[in-house]
């Protein structure tokens, strides 16, 4: 890490047209440790879940969440623990290792800022917040959409632009609020209140994945029963499957159809429950709002291809 900072310092200065960069660390914090402990514990809690799972379909989706938490938490500690600021003539930069963050602000799009010190009071919208850090994307009481990059909360710095807000917390701070003033960049309050007329259902990106959604889940939920009263399922089909997906449990037909069936009506209540989440985060930023009907999409798409997978080897 210590290299690639090295190297980036370097070619950051010899490119662009900011000429001299000023940089500014990000306050040391509690963030790192925060995140890593919590790592630990979910991976704890996924690894026992799985040595005590016998089931196929139950097993790879544990699976997939255990290694979808990691791969998120690996990138917020990357950031967290290898934030940097850079001031030029025309930008304010916010980056960290491997290239994972890279945020480039236009000094001119600056309206003001505002200080701020202590707990952060808000509701997260991704990535992690705690008592003395928040790394990711929140709304902030009486700031508004802030993009979070304070590694502390003993000094956080808010600056507000034409389409979101930044919280930053650099280590010297002073010196940062001084580049500030130098730039005419003003310090001063505003308040942005939520958006509560947002109807997300609307949206392109969100009414296409729910639809694709909907119909995985009425196909996971019809196709074994329809193929069922049909007769062209066997007479005797699998139920239950170990991690390896070898059939432990055999079955009548209708004894699959209605557990297939089952699934689908699982995934129903999984989009039903994830639709009124993203309705509930769509006023405090609706982009974020999206990310909850892509989670039962991609559980749906997970049963499909079990579904499949069951009917492609067995039937």
């Amino acid at each position: 890490m210590i290299f690639y900072f090295e190297f980036y310092d370097i070619m950051i200065n010899k490119e662009g047209d900011g000429g001299v960069k000023i940089t500014y660390k990000a306050e040391k914090g509690t963030g790192v440790y925060f995140i890593i402990g919590l790592m630990f514990l979910y991976d704890a809690f996924m690894i026992f879940l799985m040595k005590f799972v016998n089931s196929f379909e139950i097993y790879n989706l544990l699976k997939l969440i255990f290694i979808s938490l990691n791969i998120y938490q690996l990138y917020y500690i990357i950031i967290c623990s290898t934030l940097k600021y850079f001031i030029d003539e025309n930008n304010l930069c916010i980056i960290s290792a491997l290239g994972f963050k890279n945020e480039k602000i236009p000094l001119q799009s600056i309206q003001m800022y505002q200080k701020s010190r202590g707990y952060i009071k808000g509701v997260k919208l991704a990535g992690y917040v705690g008592n003395k850090f928040a790394i990711g994307r929140s709304f902030i009481d009486k700031i508004g959409n802030t993009y979070m990059f304070a590694t502390s909360t003993k000094n956080v710095i808010y600056l507000k632009t034409g389409t979101v807000n930044y919280g930053l917390s650099p280590e010297n701070f002073q010196e940062f609020e001084e580049e500030l003033k130098k730039r005419k960049i003003i310090c001063s309050r505003w308040e942005n209140k939520l958006n509560k007329n947002i109807i997300i259902s609307k949206e392109p990106k969100f009414f296409i994945p729910f639809i694709i959604t909907a119909v995985i889940a009425v196909v996971l939920t019809l196709n074994p029963v329809v193929m069922y009263l049909y007769g062209h399922l066997p007479d005797r089909m699998p139920v239950s499957f170990d991690t390896r997906f070898v059939a432990v449990e055999f079955g009548t037909g209708r004894q699959f159809a209605f557990k297939q069936m089952f699934y689908g009506l699982l995934n129903m209540g999984i989009l039903f429950c994830m639709y009124y989440a993203g309705y509930i985060y769509s006023k405090y930023d609706k982009k974020y709002s999206y990310k909850y009907v892509y989670i039962s999409l991609i559980v749906a798409v997970f049963y499909f291809i079990m579904q499949i997978k069951i009917f492609c080897t067995f039937r």
